[in-house]
């Protein structure tokens, strides 16, 4: 009864990270209370499933170190599982930027802090998806997949696993890259044309018209290009079962 006690609690240490972690249970306005009982019942649901994890005559702070080991893998796979959400964030900072709007920053109430207009509604755009297409659950299967490859109290730190995280946060800013692209091009395209009309009609207030125009324009493409927006989050969330399958080889391999 004590194993599998502690075997439920350690499941549990791993899961609460991953959840502290994971877009929407982070939120703010999600109770802490429910929180902590999604992380109990599935740590109840997965403790079963997995070989015992003994501890007898383990020293306290051999336990009190697996404990923390275990979190931080959960913590880890939760940051992975949501780069996207980083990525779609960053897209909208730089389109606010690139626009304008950056005096235009609103109260996100999810998260309690400011956030720029188009960065709020590319995540909510990343969130519909997520749900519409039953990924979250695919997450959550990932993340229980990572059990049969990285055990209690297996993780080992190792120059791949640097590699492969490295690589994942710099998917990030290619993402984001791609989600801005367009509205990117527009703006460069309208600077270019006033530019010119500026050397071409010195008396025409062109900073003015620039900046209306572009603004017009960005929010034109903006709007076009959000079923583009939500292909590559589509295809960045397919992904994730897999990558946190291999994160967890990476972590089980010394």
């Amino acid at each position: 009864m004590v194993i599998d006690f502690y075997n439920w609690m350690l499941v549990f240490m791993r899961v609460g990270a991953f959840l502290l972690v994971l877009p929407f249970f982070s939120m703010t306005n999600f109770p802490a209370t429910m929180r902590v009982a999604l992380s109990a019942l599935t740590a109840l649901l997965l403790a079963p499933t997995l070989p015992p994890f003994h501890v007898d005559n383990m020293p306290f702070f051999s336990l009190f170190g697996t404990m923390v080991q275990e979190a931080s893998i959960g913590l880890l796979l939760g940051f992975v599982a949501r780069m996207v959400f980083f990525a779609v964030d960053l897209a909208g900072n730089v389109i606010a930027s690139e626009l304008g709007l950056n005096m235009g920053a609103i109260m996100d109430p999810m998260t309690g802090m400011s956030s720029q207009v188009p960065g709020t509604i590319l995540f909510f755009l990343a969130a519909v998806v997520m749900l519409t297409m039953d990924l979250h659950h695919w997450i959550l299967l990932g993340f229980q997949r990572t059990y049969s490859v990285l055990p209690i109290g297996g993780a080992h730190l190792n120059g791949e696993l640097f590699n492969v995280v490295l690589n994942q946060i710099s998917n990030i800013f290619v993402v984001a890259l791609q989600i801005s692209a367009p509205v990117l091009a527009v703006s460069f395209v309208v600077t270019v044309v006033f530019g010119v009309l500026s050397r071409a009609v010195p008396q025409m207030n062109v900073f003015i018209l620039s900046f209306s125009f572009r603004i017009v324009a960005g929010l034109v493409v903006f709007g076009f290009t959000l079923q583009l927006t939500a292909q590559h989050v589509i295809n960045f969330l397919n992904r994730l079962p897999d990558d946190l399958l291999n994160l967890g080889q990476l972590l089980g391999t010394r």
